[in-house]
């Protein structure tokens, strides 16, 4: 896709997102941007918070959103200037001085303290300012950044790093042009290159694993801890691989046995630490008389080791420790960027195996997604308005994939696939998290951000699913689809309220989906509420809607009053007992509200017969997948489970059967599920999936 094209698209989106949400283009722009720089691994969680106002001496201060990252204790300022025209404008270095003066000032009299106590308490600024304040002593280092729909003027000098108050600066631009190349880039994201030579007089000398295997082709190395501290303190957590950076989120930075061997006895750190894992998708190497040398990498991710890599640079900047005798052992993976995407998902599972991460922090790889991404493809939701067709709503399981698949489309077919899939219907991993999880009552949790989100949502739907899959069926994806539109129309219902002051949307949205849920379950026992009609309008009653007016103002209230003790709105939000206040809402129900319920037997009934049809499909998709992996695979899975000793009798039997379909022998459906399960568990257990004709 050419550079004019992308932004064409871009701006049309944004457009249109802030037509159909009721907000501003400005705003929908700033939270595209959050998204893409989140896909980006630039920002872990994005809180919008748009202010412009004017400081001491009359300076001007601008800020439109922001993130803490817990993991290396910096602050990420994001601040726009957008344009909105069809055509390419420039982006001069006058512009972008002022714009990062702006957000500097901003930065530095909510160091001071001299911003929060000047501002309305109840806005996202004051929460903003007042924890940058709190924080001042903790944090690392601010890094802001600028996101345009321009194009960046080649005169644009490199931006020297500032300081507030001996917090370093780091200042980074992102233009339409620097989201275009990340658009078109395999990975998704801004290529992250390491030169080692510039971190350390020292060599990083490695050894090769034995022979490259495929695309794949192992190293063991000896790498200086210094260089582990610099480079994570130039890189900070996108230098950590998702799962790990969620993991490490969660934990004390600075593990107490590896602090002690750092001060004690650094020249044992190599013998007393089990190292770190690494992935690349391309390194250099240099052979030289003393052996052979890793000179830099692409696409570096630590797969394992992250509490290392964190307490290195910890006890350099606390504890001032000298790192020149500490070695850290690490394996590096350099895999194919054709193949990294699955590849280095299972390099990290399998390398943290043993490491507190479940299988929900890896649920990008599950088949729940798989099975909603079929859906999504194949069922038209109906006709509305005067269209004579359907059209579907497109799930995103993977990122970029909308687009993706419009990239090798010809005009004409383009444009028939966003009439079929268009963009307003795009539902992404993290907002499917949003809106179901909304509904199911945990709107506390929807308001600790999209990633956060997805994780609790990940562990809840891996329970679930492990309990049976036959709950997630063609009903589930439709009810899933009204959850979105429900959640839509909210948003754009609460813009056009007299009470709403065009801050924390995302919360009064989130509480009064999940109000409305709870409402009907209390207040009308046996009932529920008609999805399927929302299903066939595509569109939310005048009578729920009106409901959700209602609910959403008593929602505001309790939002905008926290108890005592707390003194950020959005915090309040994220916390159970900010729920269980507006649980207790004496909710009035409008006139005939009543009509748009159905009886909770009938959609019981709905549900039963769903599940029936999910086994019969199961069972369909069992036989296909167990034929095409062919006689020749179960012939030798059987071989590798008796070699081992790794299944029953019943179990050898059943990969016998298999293994003769070629004479025309047929395993049962159910044969085959459980087919599956066996080859699940037996590749666990180390046998190489391998397809054979």
């Amino acid at each position: 896709m050419e550079l004019t094209e992308f932004q064409k698209e871009f701006i049309e989106n944004v457009k249109s997102t802030a037509a159909a949400e009721g907000d501003f283009e400005k705003s929908a722009f700033v939270n595209e941007c959050a998204k893409k720089l989140i896909e980006a691994e630039e920002l872990d969680e994005f809180e919008p918070c748009y202010y412009e106002g004017t400081g001491r001496r009359n300076r001007r201060l601008m800020v439109h959103g922001y993130s803490f990252d817990e993991v290396d204790e910096s602050v990420k300022l994001v601040i726009s200037n957008y344009v909105g025209t069809e055509e390419l404008e420039t982006l001069t270095q006058t512009d972008l001085t002022k714009l990062f003066e702006r957000l500097t000032a901003f930065a530095e009299e909510a160091v001071r303290g001299q911003l929060h106590p000047e501002v309305d308490e109840s806005s996202p600024c004051f929460g903003l300012a007042y924890e940058i304040y709190r924080r001042r002593e903790e944090i690392r280092y601010f890094k802001f950044y600028l996101v345009t729909d321009q194009i960046l003027s080649n005169r644009v000098k490199d931006i020297p790093e500032g300081n507030i108050s001996g917090i370093r600066i780091e200042y980074s631009v992102w233009d339409i042009a620097r989201f275009h190349r990340v658009h078109e880039s395999k990975a998704g994201k801004d290529p992250l290159f390491i030169d080692f030579m510039q971190y350390t007089g020292k060599d990083v000398y490695c050894l090769r694993a034995g022979e490259k295997q495929g695309e794949y082709q192992a190293y063991l190395c000896m790498i200086p801890g210094e260089v582990v501290a610099k480079i994570y303190d130039r890189f900070g957590s996108r230098l950590l691989e998702g799962n790990v950076r969620s993991f490490l989120s969660t934990k004390v930075k600075v593990n107490k046995g590896i602090r002690y061997t750092i001060l004690n006895e650094p020249e044992m750190f190599f013998a007393y630490n089990n190292g770190i894992s690494a992935t690349a998708t391309d390194a250099i190497f240099n052979q030289t008389e003393h052996g052979l040398q890793l000179v830099s990498a692409s696409d570096l991710q630590i797969v394992n080791g992250g509490q290392t890599t964190a307490s290195l640079l910890m006890a350099t900047i606390k504890d001032k420790a000298d790192l020149s005798n500490v070695f850290v052992q690490m394996k590096l993976s350099v895999v194919s960027s054709t193949t990294a995407d699955t590849v280095i998902p299972l390099i990290a599972r399998y390398a943290n195996s043993q490491n507190n991460i479940n299988d929900a922090d890896f649920f990008a790889n599950h088949p729940f997604h798989v099975r909603i991404e079929g859906f999504s493809r194949s069922k038209f939701a109906p006709a509305v308005g005067v269209a004579q067709y359907g059209t579907y709503w497109f799930y995103e399981r993977a990122r970029g994939q909308y687009l993706n698949e419009q990239s090798k489309m010809t005009s004409s077919e383009k444009k028939k696939f966003v009439l079929q899939n268009p963009r307003n219907q795009l539902i992404t991993k993290t907002d499917l998290g949003k809106y179901h999880f909304s509904w199911e009552g945990y709107p506390h949790i929807v308001s600790l951000g999209p990633q956060k989100n997805f994780k609790h949502y990940a562990e809840w739907i891996t329970k679930k699913w492990n309990e049976s899959d036959l709950v997630f069926n063609e009903d589930f994806f439709r009810n899933c689809v009204t959850y979105a539109v429900m959640f839509k129309r909210t948003e754009k219902l609460v813009s056009d309220q007299p009470w709403y002051q065009n801050n924390f949307r995302p919360n009064i949205v989130t509480y009064t989906v999940a109000m409305l849920s709870h409402f009907i379950q209390r207040d009308f026992p046996g009932f529920a509420l008609d999805l399927k009609v929302i299903w066939n309008r595509q569109e939310v009653p005048d009578i729920v809607v009106k409901q959700l007016e209602v609910i959403s103002k008593a929602v505001f209230d309790v939002i905008m009053n926290p108890e005592m003790g707390i003194q950020i709105i959005t915090e309040w939000c994220k916390k159970p007992r900010c729920w269980d206040r507006i649980k207790l809402l004496d909710i009035e129900p409008v006139r005939s509200f009543e009509t748009c319920l159905v009886s909770l037997s009938e959609v019981k009934k709905v549900e039963k017969q769903s599940r029936n049809q999910q086994k019969v499909d199961n069972g369909i998709g069992a036989q296909v997948r167990v034929v095409n992996l062919g006689a020749g695979y179960w012939e030798r899975l059987r071989k590798f489970a008796k070699q081992n000793n790794l299944v029953s009798v019943d179990e050898d039997k059943l990969l016998n059967l298999a293994s003769k379909m070629s004479s025309g022998v047929m395993p049962t459906d159910k044969q085959c599920l459980r087919l599956l399960v066996i080859s699940d568990r037996l590749t666990e257990e180390g046998f190489v999936l391998q397809a054979v004709e």
